[in-house]
């Protein structure tokens, strides 16, 4: 904890002599920068099961965020920002500290009123409305985004990818119409993936992935509308070892599989609330060569339960998931939420509680000033298919049905 935080100490000040290097003339280069920081503490308390922490039966102060960011304009109208992010989320995963994004971007067109540029590095996905600003917990609704469509689970591979971003849009008086088409290569966090039973974090590589959203509306009055389709696709190896002996029975390196999303999202504000609703439908697919092509003899030496897994994967798994929110300003300084949030695999037994997660969410945040944000939420949830399975065993006596209480404190400057 203390290694990465004096990390993030000497980038925040290697990022501040940037910024006093910067000049102010019009000819200059690296003008208009821009450095903010932020950093937040939450501890949590679930009736059972560990969730973002080892909060079972017990209050954890395991969950942790802080970050260090940077915005320039290098020369003219190129742009560069990067974020360094710190954070903790899982007990087995630990302190991790990554480059969040870094990009470059620049306007290939400008008007008045429509713009064409683009954008080159690790770039955040524009996945619905609320992942590119998640990162910061004065910038999103909830000490936890839906899980639905923002799950954790792999929010480090899924936030953001490396590769190349197209992005237009068009002001309309109040309203605007943008598209964003992003060519990417996905990244891929070994603790998320370790989730998985079959994969070998070690061996998966991001092969290729495309993202475009098409968006209208304004987001300070009236209603915004935004539809995303996502792919990334991935190389992985899939071993199987006897577990008896702990012999390698099956080993493919040349298995691939894809993540698909297609979400709608549907907003409507005023000055003093807001209702958000998204849809989404995931399907996950994996291309099996070398199992389809196994002997049948050698199929049978596999665990039956490992069986089912890779044929599940062969054939796809298809998940529909939503979340209708309401947000109600009180004054400047606090604002109240009510969330559900529902997830299900399609097909799946209806008493499987692996196949889905139903979470109502009641939320209050007070921002003492621009600085500070303290913000408390309970959640009563029923099903486990968006908690960390490396943090917990799950078991066919346990109970469905559980809660979480958090509390957060943030300060940015």
């Amino acid at each position: 904890m203390i290694k990465q935080k004096l990390l993030l100490s000497s980038s925040l000040a290697l990022l501040s002599g940037f910024a006093l290097a910067g000049s102010h003339d019009d000819d200059a280069w690296f003008r208009h920068t821009n450095i903010e920081g932020f950093i937040s503490q939450t501890a949590i308390y679930t009736s059972d099961y560990n969730f973002l922490s080892e909060s079972d039966d017990t209050v954890s102060l395991d969950m942790w965020e802080a970050g260090a960011l940077l915005s320039t304009q290098i020369k003219d109208q190129l742009t560069f920002s990067t974020q360094v992010l710190g954070r903790k989320v899982s007990k087995s995963s630990g302190n991790d500290i990554r480059v969040d994004y870094a990009f470059l971007s620049h306007p290939l067109y400008q008007s008045l009123d429509f713009t064409f540029g683009a954008r080159l590095g690790r770039i955040r996905s524009s996945f619905g409305f609320y992942n590119e600003t998640r990162d910061i917990p004065h910038t999103r609704t909830g000490i936890v985004m839906p899980q639905s469509v923002y799950y954790d689970m792999t929010r480090n591979s899924f936030y953001s990818a490396d590769g190349l971003e197209l992005f237009t849009y068009h002001d309309f008086d109040e309203n605007s119409l943008s598209f964003q088409l992003f060519f990417s290569r996905p990244l891929a966090d070994s603790d998320e993936v370790s989730d998985s039973h079959l994969l070998n974090p070690e061996n998966l590589d991001g092969d290729k992935g495309i993202l475009a959203k098409i968006a209208y509306g304004s987001e300070l009055d009236g209603f915004r509308s935004a539809f995303t389709y996502y792919r990334p696709e991935y190389k992985v190896n899939i071993s199987v070892k006897d577990l008896g002996s702990g012999m390698t029975i099956f080993n493919d390196k040349d298995t691939t599989f894809y993540s698909e999303t297609m979400l709608t999202s549907l907003e409507y504000n005023q000055l003093n609330w807001s209702i958000t609703g998204e849809y989404s439908r995931h399907k996950f697919k994996a291309n099996t060569p070398a199992w389809d092509n196994l002997p049948l003899g050698v199929k049978a030496m596999v665990p039956a339960s490992m069986t089912d897994l890779i044929q599940a994967l062969a054939d796809g798994v298809y998940e529909e998931s939503f979340y209708l929110q309401g947000l109600y300003r009180v004054d400047e300084r606090w604002e109240t939420y009510l969330r559900y949030d529902k997830e299900r695999v399609r097909g799946s037994s209806a008493d499987n509680p692996n196949a889905y997660f139903n979470d109502i969410n009641v939320g209050a945040s007070f921002r003492p000033d621009e600085h500070w944000l303290i913000r408390s939420e309970i959640h009563y949830i029923e099903g486990r298919s968006r908690l960390f399975g490396r943090d917990n065993t799950f078991g066919a006596e346990q109970d469905p049905y559980w809660t979480a209480a958090m509390l957060q404190l943030a300060y940015k400057w």
